[in-house]
């Protein structure tokens, strides 16, 4: 017997993170998933298209209003056929690492898979990760999955 679970799957479109959405997708192998595919709007990226004289709320509906779209359009291309897997999406704004784990609790998700950029050195020191701060902070289990070698 396969064991219902709620799996939250943070996207940013990048290629990694839609191989991510792609390789949870095939847990239905070993349990009977409900995914919640995420999206976050970093807030610094709206607040720097403000600076540069735009409306920031206009800015960021717009941005969560494509991010949906573009969210809604990844899922059916991925979603398995023939299947009545249960996939929902959503889209926030904030610090990425702060609302996945906000989400994951608000949701009672009991897995959070996220990929991570393989980033090292300086830019990792300077930057850090999401993935990592996730696994640090987040209240359930977290799998992280590093970028394919080419």
């Amino acid at each position: 017997m396969k064991k219902n679970l709620k799996i939250l799957v943070p996207i940013d479109f990048s290629r990694h993170s839609l191989e991510t959405l792609e390789f949870a997708l095939t847990l239905t192998d070993f349990c009977e998933p409900e995914f919640l595919v995420l999206h976050v709007v970093a807030s610094g990226e709206v607040e720097t298209f403000a600076n540069l004289g735009g409306e920031s709320d206009r800015i960021l509906a717009r941005r969560q209003q494509e991010a949906a779209g573009h969210l809604e359009e990844e899922i059916e291309r991925r979603r398995p056929g023939g299947t009545e897997l249960a996939i929902g999406s959503r889209v926030v704004n904030g610090v990425p690492f702060k609302e996945i784990c906000q989400i994951a609790e608000e949701e009672n998700c009991q897995l959070i898979v996220i990929g991570t950029h393989g980033r090292t050195g300086l830019y990792h020191l300077l930057i850090g990760s999401t993935a990592e701060r996730v696994v640090q902070h987040a209240a359930c289990p977290v799998l992280s999955l590093k970028p394919r070698l080419l």
